[in-house]
């Protein structure tokens, strides 16, 4: 691990700086490195000798305020904190929006193979209900605000578009249009399942972490982000839905249907945003149109129109 005063990048200097700024700890005591994973932000493992803890540590990634407001994830993930579902959160260096955790030892990262165990996404589930029953969070936005947000950012950016742009915003629109008269059943919500946000420890215990694209918003687009994520079966998703609810019927599933479409329309329209903006070296470019091609999938099956029916 290296200390402060010895970086040889850009980004190890960023950190040393931000380290630097928190006035409670002793820099000689401070030991770091990085921890791989992110797509989004830069991330860091930091020792503080003084108390003998080590703190995860997230640095903004270039561009990120576009999408990320880190008051809403400061308060998401000191909610989440609160009721144990995730790790300790510090605010040390909230005013520059860089996110401060416990680091969680001894704890295994899922990947989307964990999820091929039903115990696994069965417990993954209870954590969401958890969450979902928490509480309330001050900053409201739907999975439909969220992409109604990209679809003005792609323009605002020139980002690259689909070739039948036109017609995946079309199918939203009517989609967006029954959900809204349906009504929204607003909760807490997490928004971002990828696998490597939910670690368990060495007693089964769950922690879920990296709630920044978290807001008050509709359980059946969380649910259904986190199903489409998975790539559940039908039969595995009937019975997650009895599980958290307790029963399951068309109107559930309906209503999940159309939301992971949306939810592929936002992440895809994300990565097209990110392409064009990111410094990151990931292929964002592709994760989109692989996300396209998916919401595409769901539309023009015969489901599409059939559960755009049932939603009520």
């Amino acid at each position: 691990m290296k200390t402060i005063g010895t970086h040889s990048t850009k980004d190890e200097k960023q950190l040393e700086d931000y380290l630097i700024k928190i006035k409670d700890w002793n820099t000689d005591s401070l030991y770091y490195e990085p921890v791989g994973g992110g797509i989004t932000n830069l991330n860091w493992r930091v020792l503080n000798k003084d108390n003998n803890k080590e703190y995860f540590i997230k640095v903004p990634g270039v561009g990120t305020e576009i999408f990320i407001d880190r008051k809403a994830s400061l308060e998401a993930n000191s909610l989440a904190a609160k009721i144990g579902l995730g790790p300790e959160v510090y605010d040390f260096l909230s005013e520059f929006g860089v996110e401060i955790y416990d680091f969680l030892h001894d704890h295994t990262t899922c990947t989307n193979s964990s999820f091929e165990n039903l115990d696994t996404a069965k417990k993954v589930l209870e954590g969401y209900k958890k969450f979902h029953s928490a509480g309330k969070l001050s900053i409201v936005k739907s999975g439909i605000d969220l992409v109604e947000d990209h679809f003005k950012q792609l323009s605002e950016y020139k980002c690259e578009i689909p070739s039948d742009f036109e017609f995946l915003k079309y199918n939203f629109n009517v989609a967006k249009e029954k959900l809204l008269k349906a009504g929204l059943d607003l909760v807490p919500c997490f928004h971002d399942p990828i696998a490597g946000n939910f670690l368990f420890s060495k007693t089964g215990e769950l922690k879920m972490v990296d709630f920044e694209y978290s807001f008050q918003g509709d359980r059946f687009y969380d649910l259904a982000v986190f199903f489409g994520e998975m790539f559940f079966t039908d039969e595995i998703e009937e019975e997650l839905l009895k599980q958290y609810f307790g029963t399951s019927n068309e109107t559930i599933k309906s209503k999940i249907y159309i939301y992971k479409a949306i939810a592929d329309i936002k992440w895809a329209s994300w990565a097209f945003i990110q392409d064009k903006l990111s410094a990151l070296d990931f292929d964002f470019y592709k994760y989109g149109a692989l996300k396209y091609l998916r919401a595409r999938s769901f539309i023009i099956s015969d489901n599409w129109n059939k559960s755009l029916e049932r939603i009520n």
